[in-house]
């Protein structure tokens, strides 16, 4: 069946999307690849941090400059990409070392499968559970940065006489228009995901109060939270960079592929 599923979405994005439906699967596969190494790497005894910011450079390089080009809309959101996983990085880490977060929750320790593992693996979980936030939060706010940043460059390339605070005004009202449906998708997505947590809750009547203190479901929760503070952050200052860059197209010019809105002003 999964085989079969994977055919299904090679066909779609093939058929579909065509040139880029192609560059889209090979990007996914990249990223595949580097995840993978990223883990194998953890288990040599890396420090996971480290590791994770690389792969989260790589992952997000390889998803918007391979397939979008480079460009002021895909450097624009690279840079904020980078500058909020670094802020809120201090409180990711305080937050899941505080609370213990890494390592295996009540369940987990329930589970009859673990008894025939070691848990002795000589890696620090707190920093996997930094890790794992990380991660989440580069997915959500990727989708977010290049959305403001897509329509901004629209905005800017048919009205090249807008200054730097109008395009910013834009890019803001963009932002607040795709907000809803961003911070929504995240939470179904981890609610659907988190189902099974549920009934398990259910079928071993846990009270509200165990629940919210329950690690199982504060490790479902921080994902959540992290990813639509991440995701609502990201909007001013993809707005603000790519104001920045498009109205300053000339500074930045060597950086950048050949580009139409580069050419000459009208």
């Amino acid at each position: 069946m999964i085989e079969l599923l994977v055919l299904i979405l090679v066909a779609l994005l093939v058929l579909i999307g065509g040139e880029r439906g192609l560059f889209t699967m090979i990007s996914l596969i990249w990223n595949l690849f580097v995840l993978a190494v990223l883990f194998v790497l953890m288990t040599w005894g890396l420090n996971p941090l480290v590791l994770t910011f690389i792969g989260c450079l790589l992952i997000c390089s390889g998803t918007l400059f391979y397939q979008n080009g480079k460009n002021a809309k895909t450097i624009s959101s690279f840079v904020s990409v980078v500058i909020i996983m670094l802020i809120l990085f201090f409180f990711i880490y305080v937050m899941a070392y505080q609370s213990h977060t890494g390592g295996l929750n009540e369940l987990m320790k329930n589970d009859d499968m673990i008894f025939y593992l070691s848990t002795d693996i000589h890696i620090n979980m707190g920093s996997i559970g930094v890790a794992m936030i990380l991660i989440g939060l580069m997915g959500a706010i990727i989708d977010t940065s290049i959305a403001v940043s897509s329509g901004v460059y629209e905005v800017y390339n048919n009205n090249r006489h807008l200054n730097g605070k109008e395009l910013m005004k834009s890019g803001m009202s963009i932002g607040g228009d795709i907000l809803g449906t961003t911070v929504n998708t995240l939470y179904f997505a981890y609610i659907g995901e988190a189902l099974t947590l549920f009934v398990l809750f259910k079928n071993f009547h846990y009270t509200l109060s165990e629940i919210i203190n329950s690690k199982a479901f504060f490790q479902e929760v921080i994902c959540i939270v992290f990813s639509a503070i991440g995701c609502v952050a990201i909007i001013p200052v993809t707005a603000a960079v790519i104001s920045y860059l498009l109205t300053n197209a000339d500074k930045f010019k060597r950086y950048l592929d050949e580009d139409e809105l580069f050419i000459e002003k009208k």
